[in-house]
């Protein structure tokens, strides 16, 4: 698959991977129905301190990691093997406008 390395994929292990303190950022889709399926998500990257955003739809997440199947949402790890891309990401996500 030529998609992006999403090593956490899914509500679940995305959440369990915050909380077992994995740096990266979170990727959350804004079709998610029911939304308290992900209601938890940003609370809890807030509270590790975890760069967050959404995108659109679930088929465009699963499109960008390389799947047919829509997916909630996925964490983007650090890692060396793409740093340059992984900061303008992270500075993009900052500068999205804040809703507080």
């Amino acid at each position: 698959s030529s998609g992006i390395n999403a090593e956490y994929g899914g509500v679940k292990d995305v959440a369990k991977a915050v909380r077992k303190g994995e740096k990266g950022f979170v990727i959350i889709a804004g079709d998610v129905s029911p939304i308290d399926v992900i209601s938890h998500l940003p609370i809890l990257c807030e509270e590790f301190k975890i760069p967050y955003c959404y995108v659109p739809a679930r088929s465009d997440l699963g499109a960008a990691i390389g799947s047919n199947t829509p997916c909630s949402t996925i964490l983007i790890p650090k890692n060396e093997e793409y740093k340059d891309k992984y900061k303008e990401c992270i500075k993009a996500i900052k500068e999205l406008p804040s809703i507080y």
